[in-house]
């Protein structure tokens, strides 16, 4: 299972792009907002949160700029009718408040301005994110909780995402970092790599 892949774009397709991580290069879906992104952005590195998605016939790979979209995507894709189009599609036009203030407000009309969410998918997606509220008002809260980390909390994760890619095992590395940040509190996220491997 991908849950993150790290790498240089070295071409773009429609809605997907060729991400180079390592010597391999992996075909990733992306919504709009990621592609439009990338592309601003196309010879630098960069970090996607990884969708990975298995069917009977297939794998594939969805990538996003924060967890936070991630896992939106597998919340739209657990609403009965929806498959990874129609959630890409939708992830492409709004963010979680955007999406649950508009159902919550019952704005079909809104949404059924998304391309390929027509009248009947938009009541459709009123009424199924509604019924499962709960998860996706969970989803907002910690996405918001999030946002409110200090810097040096984003440094310790980024640092984290890093040392899991390369394989060490997420509570070994939770616990050297914990180690790094008491010896250098301020310290970026290549310090406490560099730190957190005397631990590991």
């Amino acid at each position: 299972m991908i849950s993150g892949l790290r790498g240089v774009v070295q071409r773009f397709g429609a809605s997907r792009v060729y991400l180079l991580a390592g010597s391999v290069e992996y075909e990733v879906n992306v919504p709009l907002n990621v592609f439009e992104f990338l592309q601003q952005k196309k010879d630098a590195e960069h970090f996607l949160h990884i969708y990975h998605l298995f069917t009977s016939e297939e794998q594939r790979l969805y990538g996003f700029l924060q967890p936070s979209q991630r896992e939106l995507f597998g919340a739209i894709l657990s609403l009965k009718g929806f498959g990874s189009v129609l959630a890409l599609s939708v992830l492409s036009h709004l963010d979680l408040s955007g999406l649950l203030d508009l159902c919550e407000r019952g704005d079909a009309a809104a949404l059924s301005r998304i391309p390929r969410v027509g009248k009947k998918t938009a009541e459709s997606l009123v009424f199924e994110v509604n019924q499962k509220k709960e998860r996706f008002r969970k989803l907002l809260d910690s996405e918001e909780q999030k946002t409110k980390k200090p810097a040096a909390d984003e440094e310790t994760e980024l640092a984290e995402q890093a040392l899991v890619q390369l394989g060490y095992k997420e509570a070994q590395v939770q616990k050297a970092l914990l180690l790094a940040r008491s010896e250098a509190p301020g310290a970026s996220a290549s310090e406490l790599i560099r730190l957190a491997l005397r631990h590991l």
